[in-house]
């Protein structure tokens, strides 16, 4: 029989990561909310802000997968 080993408990999660997305989340969401604020009066403003927020959401995708793959 073979031996076999378990990694519960020396397996840790990235807290770093974990801190990280509730930061990109609060940015995300003060990018969509000021790009709103500014869309009737500077409608470049409004697409930069939203281009900006919209490369937070892809980033928040990509820390979220490696979370998930952490804690597989």
């Amino acid at each position: 029989m073979k031996n076999q080993f378990s990694r519960v408990g020396k397996v840790k999660p990235n807290l770093k990561k974990l801190l990280k997305i509730e930061e990109l989340q609060n940015l995300y969401k003060s990018f969509v909310e000021e790009a709103y604020n500014v869309m009737q009066t500077d409608s470049s403003l409004s697409d930069y802000l939203y281009f900006e927020a919209n490369k937070l959401k892809k980033q928040m995708i990509r820390v979220e997968a490696n979370n998930n793959d952490i804690f597989r």
